[in-house]
């Protein structure tokens, strides 16, 4: 699909209402296969897009997360019909963003551990990870910097990542994508953290949203900024995915798949 100067290429599977998947920051379109066929089995009609600048959907790495809101956008309408939106890590805060500005393209959302306002509810794990990985991206080593960036975000409770867990080629696809985390993670106004959309414009809107969690993810930055969303969005439903950490859809698919298709199910029937 032709889109502000670049091709949006995406995957389809299954019948029924319109489910979009939204990947986050390093990861394509792909690292949803293990769950993609649960959640299109559960009656839905599934959407994986790699967004600008990830897979096959070439461009420079963009770091204004505005560009990829007015991406998903123009997809959903592309599609034809309002989607529910299942967004994760940065690619929530890209689904939360679009229901914010435009509602009327959302059935309901489902968020994994968004990064929505994470500068202002930063933890000092995320300071650490931080200023480790732009100290590696100054002397030049880039690829080891975006490898903090991915052990930090896929820390699991008991002291081991979901990074390296990974088999070598799925981490070798994900530290291919080095600049794009590099990319993503250097200050900018607009960036992934959707510091300049207000979370009291979810309040207000009629959009179903479900923030879940994995139930093994380490740092505590997932839960703080899930909690200061409910906070000022009480109407926010919250849930855990069992078993697993950050990277929920890899960790434990069929969780993952389970969890989504409960929350998004049971929207679904309250509208009939």
């Amino acid at each position: 699909m032709p889109v502000g100067g670049t091709e949006l290429v995406y995957d389809h599977r299954g019948a029924g209402s319109l489910l979009v998947l939204v990947h986050g920051t390093g990861t394509p379109a792909s690292a949803w296969a293990g769950a993609v066929g649960d959640l299109a089995a559960g009656g839905y009609r599934v959407i994986a897009y790699d967004r600008r600048g990830y897979g096959r959907s070439t461009h420079p790495p963009v770091c204004d997360y505005r560009v990829h809101v007015a991406d998903l956008a123009t997809l959903v309408q592309h599609l034809g019909t309002p989607a529910h939106l299942v967004g994760w890590s940065s690619g929530g805060s890209v689904a939360l963003a679009l229901a914010a500005q435009h509602p009327q393209l959302c059935r309901s959302v489902v968020v994994i551990e968004a990064t929505w306002h994470g500068l202002r509810y930063a933890t000092s794990d995320l300071v650490s990870a931080y200023a480790r990985l732009k100290f590696l991206q100054l002397r030049g080593r880039r690829r080891e910097a975006a490898a903090v960036f991915f052990r930090w975000v896929s820390g699991l409770r008991d002291g081991r990542t979901g990074f390296d867990a990974l088999p070598t080629a799925d981490q070798q696809t994900l530290l291919a994508n080095g600049e794009i985390v590099l990319t993503e993670t250097d200050p900018h106004l607009f960036g992934p953290l959707m510091e300049h959309v207000s979370t009291k414009r979810l309040a207000v809107v009629q959009v179903p949203i479900t923030w879940l969690l994995g139930s093994e993810t380490r740092t505590g930055l997932f839960g703080r900024l899930r909690a200061q969303a409910v906070r000022v969005a009480p109407n926010i439903q919250s849930g855990l995915i069992m078993g697993a950490g950050h990277f929920a859809h890899r960790d434990a698919p069929r969780q993952f798949a389970t969890s989504v298709l409960r929350a998004v199910t049971s929207i679904h029937n309250r509208n009939q």
